[in-house]
Order: structure tokens, then C-alpha cells, then sequence
């Protein structure tokens, strides 16, 4: 079956908040007209987000913890703008990455054993999607939850909303208070899923490739299974072992070229993840213990902060695991019983493709932040240590300054 056959929750949900920033890959005219629609809604939300952020920082200037809030703010959607717009100018390649999942791994007609493996990655798609999706949807709904309990009992000329907007305009009466009140709504709702939705999709293709580097082990490992039936001349076994190790091998090479191209079209928004997120679990953790905020306010750094931690160890963990598994393919190669077959030709030429595979395992694929270093559980333990000496830093200059 062709991967359009095959459905899963979690394919759902980011395929749905690629569609809603306008950067998923289009079939038809009509998809072309939505995608515009919601690349220029995505903008706006975005633009929007970034004017009223900056203005509320230079009327607050003497308030650290609001401006540390907006803040943090300015650079979840500043983020989420170079994410979408670095997938927007690799559209090219991020539709032959869709089609290629599509057609390899998103598909129904694997073996049992292949069967087995790809239920795992399923189940694990599923609750990373499951899990990040509900704290991330509460960090946003306490941004609207807040305004609203503060507003109790207070008179309609005194109510707020979400974010303050400096003009000059009578916000608080209906039906100009309702009609904000929504428009802001909108925006953090559209500037969150621009935020996340790039990071859902590619650790949900990184998930499915560490998984293929698992079934194309297996599939080495059958390659040699038949020896001990074998009922056929050893000439004959030889021949049919060199096939299934060259179908073995273009499959190799297929995989490996996938991994080249996501590393092309997400090293970027994985570098500007990675600059930007000591920082931000940095003031997250400053405005949670230090700031003197109301509490539902200081629920949002929490599931933020939660949110962020979960992502980064969840991410780094699965690209370490791509790491292994594409290493893994040389030992895998190598532990057949390629040496009991016959020093003919093709005994020859199958011990020079198991030389090459082996040496192309040699250098394992991975996913780099920018060019600059691999991401593995190492950047995690990096990160979550350079969060600490940030909040370290910045703890004792409050108190200086206090």
C-alpha cells in the first residue's frame, strides 16, 4: 500500500499544525489558496505578537519581572518566525522528505517482524505528540485563564486583557474589550503552533527513520538465516545472499540520503532552538522562584518550562538513537556468516559491498545544530547546564540590585 493508505494520530496532529502555519505540502490549487490564507494569517499573528510585546517592554522598562515575561514572549515568537520561515524557503526539499516518508516508511505492507518495530514507533510518536500537545495547550491557556480570574469582581471599566495595548482607544467597554479579547486569542493560539509545529513533524521523522535503521538490521540478519536449510548449491546460495545484500544496500543509501536532507532543511531551526532555549528555561525558572507574579502567571513559565525540558530530552534522545542504529548497520553486516561462502566471483564481489557498508556505517548519520555539533543526550546534559550558570548569573544580579 502507498503511504497515503496509512493513518496514525500522531501524523494527524502535526500534519494539522503544519497545514494551520501555511507549510505543509500542497496537491492542488485549492491547498495553494489555503496555504497563502494561512501563511499570511501565521504573519500577521506573528507580527502582531512582536508589536505588542515590544511596545508593553518600553513602557515597563522598571519592572524586571514583566519584562522578563514579555520578554520570553518576544523570543517564543521570534523562534517560531525563523522556523517557518527557513521550512518555507527548503519547501522544495521538505516535499520530497514528506514524499519520500510517505512512500517508505508510512506504509502497511512491512513483515511481521517489521510489524513489531513499527508499533513501537508508533506508540512513541503517539505519546510524544499526546504529551507535549496537553502541556504546551496549558501553557497557552493560562495566558487567557489569567485575565480572566483577575477580572472578577471588578468593574467593566477596570477589566485587562491577555496582553495591555498602549492606544488610545477605550479596550475596556464592550464591545471593544470582547473583540480584542478574541483577536488576542487568536494570535497566541496561531504563534503557538507556529512554535511547535516544525518540532513536532521532525521528531516524528526522526522517530520513523531510527526505526527503519532497525528493520534494515533485521533484514541483514535474514540474509544468512537460510544457510542451515539450505537445499540449494552453495554457487546458488551465494548469488541469492550478493541480491539481498545489494537490496539491503540501496536501501542503505536511500536512508541515508533522507537523513542528508533533513539535516539540510532543519539544521537551522534546530541551531536557533538550541541558542535560544538556556535562555529561555533560564527565565523561565527565574520568573517560577524568583519574580513576584500572580500565580496563574507563573503557571505558564512552569508548563513552559516542563514542555521545553520534555522536548529537548525527547529530541536529543531520538537523535542520539539515529546515531547508534546507523552505526549499528556495519555490526550488523559484519556478524552474518558471510565467511563460510565460497572465494568465487560473486563470493568476491559480496565481501567488497559488505567492505563498503561497512564503511559507510563508519560514519553514522546524524542531525547538527547548524553544522556545529551533533545533537545527542550530550547537548541535553550541556544545555540543562548551561541553564543553571544563566540562573545562577542572573539570581545574583536581582539581588544586587534588590
Amino acid at each position: 500500500m502507498q503511504g497515503e493508505g496509512y493513518t496514525d494520530v500522531s501524523l494527524k496532529v502535526s500534519q494539522f499544525l503544519l497545514k494551520s502555519a501555511g507549510i505543509w505540502v500542497i496537491g492542488n490549487d485549492a491547498e495553494e489558496r489555503q496555504r497563502k490564507f494561512a501563511v499570511f494569517y501565521t504573519l500577521a499573528a506573528l507580527i502582531y505578537g512582536i508589536y505588542v510585546n515590544a511596545v508593553d517592554i518600553y513602557h515597563n522598562l522598571d519592572n524586571l519581572a514583566h519584562c522578563v515575561f514579555l520578554t520570553c514572549n518576544m523570543m517564543c515568537i521570534l523562534l517560531g518566525l525563523f522556523k517557518c520561515f527557513v521550512i518555507s524557503f527548503f519547501r522544495i526539499e521538505f516535499s520530497r522528505i514528506v514524499s519520500y516518508a510517505q512512500k517508505h516508511f508510512w506504509r502497511l505492507d512491512y513483515d511481521y517482524d517489521e510489524k513489531i518495530l513499527f508499533g513501537e514507533c508508533q506508540k512513541f510518536c503517539r505519546l510524544w505528540i499526546i504529551v507535549v500537545s496537553m502541556i504546551s495547550q496549558s501553557s497557552l491557556a493560562f495566558y487567557i485563564i489569567t485575565p480572566i480570574y483577575e477580572n472578577i469582581g471588578k468593574n467593566k471599566s477596570e477589566r485587562i486583557l491577555p496582553f495591555k495595548m498602549w492606544v488610545d482607544l477605550p479596550l475596556s467597554v464592550t464591545p471593544y474589550y470582547e473583540i480584542m479579547f478574541v483577536i488576542q486569542l487568536l494570535a497566541v493560539e496561531q504563534i503557538g503552533i507556529a512554535y511547535v509545529c516544525s518540532d513536532f513533524f521532525l521528531c516524528i521523522l526522526n522517530l520513523h527513520a531510527l526505526y527503519q535503521f532497525r528493520m534494515m538490521q533485521q533484514e541483514l540478519s535474514k540474509i544468512w538465516s537460510a544457510i542451515e536449510q539450505q537445499t540449494t548449491s552453495v554457487a546458488a546460495y551465494t548469488r541469492g545472499c550478493h541480491v539481498a545484500l545489494k537490496k539491503c544496500i540501496r536501501r542503505h543509501q536511500s536512508l541515508i540520503e533522507f537523513c542528508n536532507k533533513l539535516e539540510q532543511v532543519f539544521t537551522f531551526p534546530i541551531l536557533s532552538h538550541v541558542v535560544v532555549f538556556s535562555l529561555l528555561m533560564c527565565f523561565d525558572t527565574y520568573e517560577i522562584l524568583l519574580a513576584d507574579i500572580p500565580t496563574l502567571k507563573r503557571l505558564i513559565f512552569l508548563c513552559h518550562m516542563v514542555a521545553s525540558f520534555i522536548h529537548i530530552i525527547f529530541f536529543t534522545y531520538i537523535c542520539h538513537g539515529l546515531m547508534e542504529e546507523s552505526g549499528n548497520v556495519g555490526l550488523a553486516t559484519y556478524s552474518g556468516w558471510w565467511t563460510t561462502l565460497p572465494m568465487n566471483e560473486t563470493g568476491r564481489m559480496l565481501r567488497k559491498d559488505i567492505r563498503i557498508i561497512m564503511m559507510k556505517s563508519m560514519r553514522p548519520c546524524y542531525l547538527s545544530a547548524g553544522g556545529f555539533f551533533p545533537m545527542s543526550l550530550e547537548t541535553s546534559t550541556a544545555l540543562v547546564s548551561s541553564t543553571m550558570s544563566y540562573f545562577t548569573l542572573m539570581r545574583e544580579s536581582s539581588m544586587k540590585t534588590n
